[in-house]
Order: C-alpha cells, then structure tokens, then sequence
C-alpha cells in the first residue's frame, strides 16, 4: 500500500524517519526520500526538510549521516541552569567554532559545569576561568549552541 504525504499523518511519518536515523545511516535527504519510499510512504523534499527541522535532526560530522540532537527543551532545563544563566552570563561572542561566555567573576566553572551536565552533542569540550568559559563547538554548530543559550 502507498501512501501519500495526506494519507499519512505527520507523527506516524516522522516515527518512521526517527526509525530510519536510528537503524540506518541518511546522509542527504535524497536518501530519506528513497527509503521512506521503499516504505510505500511518498514525501517531497520540502516535507523532508521540514521534518528534519521539526524533529531537530542534524547532520553527523565526518558522515556519520543525520543523529537527532540531543538538546534540552526549555522547560526541561533545571532550574539552577536557567537561574545561572539569566543571573551570571553577561554577554555571548562567537569565533569560528568556539564560543566565549562572559560571566560574574568566580561564576564560570559553576555555569561550566551545568553545560557539561546537558551532554548535548555539539558541544565537544568547554574550558572555565574565572569569569571566561570557551566552549568548543563542532564545525558549523557555535551559532545554533548560541541560540540556544540565548533561550535561558
């Protein structure tokens, strides 16, 4: 049975997109495409886009094809993080793939480690002074971690 992208709904659709970036390596979305179509499930690129953004998926470094990002909802985000941030952080700048956070002084190994805590992919380390903390982005993510941050 074929299904078009009416016929089926959008949860049901992008279930079966997370089951493919679970089980399979998808590196374009030509790719999603193609095996949603081998599914009997026919979608547009533009539909494909969409739910790659929706779904918050992003591409792996080096090939590893899409990944689902492992960013943290606001209001999942613990309280002391969102005090910390709105309270110490002072100003964000980006340079390449680091991002440097001001804060209060003596505040920044505290709002350091919290970020360490979130685990979140796109970070690949973060180094804290007194007042400084550089978090290392990988390639092409420094300006999404910002929004991000901004978001606290």
């Amino acid at each position: 049975m074929n299904h078009s992208e009416k016929d089926l709904g959008k949860k049901e659709r992008q279930k079966e997109i997370l089951d493919l970036v679970e089980h399979d390596t998808i590196t374009t979305q030509r790719m999603f495409r193609e095996r949603l179509g081998l599914r009997g499930i026919e979608v547009t690129q533009a539909t494909i886009s969409r739910d790659i953004w929706e779904m918050n998926l992003m591409k792996g470094v080096d090939g590893e094809g899409y990944k689902k990002r492992n960013v943290v909802p606001k209001h999942q985000i613990s309280n002391k993080l969102f005090v910390l941030f709105s309270v110490v952080v002072k100003e964000f700048k980006v340079t390449g793939n680091i991002i440097v956070i001001t804060c209060d002084p003596g505040m920044a190994s505290s709002v350091c480690a919290i970020i360490d805590e979130l685990k979140w992919s796109e970070i690949v380390g973060t180094i804290a002074g007194n007042d400084v903390i550089f978090v290392i982005a990988r390639d092409g993510q420094a300006d999404y971690l910002v929004k991000q941050f901004l978001m606290f």
